[in-house]
């Protein structure tokens, strides 16, 4: 009986048995789904258990490989003199698939080549067209633009008005409330001519838009100066300038005074991304060098012109043109 009980008590699984029963957790084998019954080594028979003389009934131990499969059949003998051909590799990277070409991202309009100003009527001959001459010339420079009846401006003798950009360059002022009735929008036809220049050479370095006071001026303004060729449409009060991306580089923040005392017959032009005061003396000198106007009044005039350029044409000029314009020191 005690032996009995020994054999008995022997076969009680531990704690550890009984915890992780059959397989071993360390190392991890890949156990398969579902375990097979544990091998039955003893057996009750008439109250007592027996040991069993063979165990028919699946192993313990865990599996150290995978079953061998089949064997591979011997393929055909190849036929005399003839080289078989060796199987091609099967892929050892799964192909990916064509990834789509990214949009290029919207950017800033680049500047256009460098216009050579050489080329371009004077101040003189602007000022000698006609109305069918001084038309002809703008639809030729591709300026958009509309007649205005001489009942809308009486003082101005070919009266215009800008219907969209110069070269890419949209001429605003900032504060009217209707530019297609505005008197200050109107302008004489030859000092759109006289823009055409500055306003290409302005777009190559990346100018999108100029901001203006007026060319026209009417009421207390023309009483107050009777000569001045605001009166007349051939006079513009120029702003400032903005480059795409940019706010308004305005003449009364970035031109600097004092600086500017004489123009240089030949000059480098600045570089493509120039600092907006180098690029408001440069305008001022190319004018100047190519007599493209009569008139530059700069911050350095008075103070009335501390926030702006003033640039005009006048009739009866001398030839050669010679610009009166202000510079520091004079």
């Amino acid at each position: 009986m005690a032996l009995l009980m020994g054999l008995t008590l022997s076969t009680a699984p531990t704690t550890a048995e009984a915890a992780n029963p059959g397989w071993s957790s360390a190392p991890r084998w890949n156990l398969p789904k579902h375990r097979p019954p544990a091998c039955k080594r003893w057996k009750h028979r008439w109250g007592l258990l027996t040991r069993l003389g063979k165990a028919k009934c699946a192993e313990e131990t865990p599996p150290s490989a995978k079953a061998p499969g089949p064997s591979p059949q011997p393929g055909p003998s190849p036929q005399p003199g003839v080289t078989p051909q060796p199987r091609p590799a099967p892929p050892t990277t799964r192909p990916t698939r064509p990834q789509p070409t990214p949009r290029p991202r919207p950017s800033a309009r680049p500047p256009s080549p460098r216009p050579d100003l050489r080329g371009y009527p004077d101040a003189n001959a602007l000022m000698a067209m006609n109305t069918r001459q001084c038309h002809a010339y703008l639809r030729q420079s591709e300026v958009p633009f509309s007649p205005v009846s001489r009942r809308e401006a009486r003082s101005v003798d070919i009266p215009v008005r800008l219907t969209g950009p110069i070269a890419g360059v949209t001429w605003r002022i900032p504060w009217s409330e209707n530019e297609a009735t505005d008197i200050h929008t109107i302008w004489d036809c030859r000092m759109v001519a006289a823009m055409v220049p500055f306003t290409r050479w302005l777009a190559s370095y990346g100018v999108v838009e100029i901001a203006y006071f007026s060319s026209l001026r009417g009421g207390k303004a023309a009483l107050a100066k009777p000569r001045s060729q605001h009166n007349v449409g051939l006079a513009v009060d120029f702003l400032g300038f903005r480059r795409a991306g940019e706010d308004i580089a305005k003449v009364e923040q970035n031109y600097r005074k004092r600086r500017l005392r004489s123009c240089p017959q030949v000059a480098a032009a600045p570089p493509d991304r120039a600092s907006a005061s180098e690029i408001y003396h440069a305008l001022v000198c190319e004018g100047v060098r190519h007599g493209l106007l009569h008139t530059i009044l700069t911050p350095d005039h008075d103070r009335a012109h501390y926030n702006h350029l003033h640039l005009d044409l006048k009739a009866d000029q001398r030839s050669p043109v010679d610009p009166y314009v202000s510079l520091a020191g004079r």
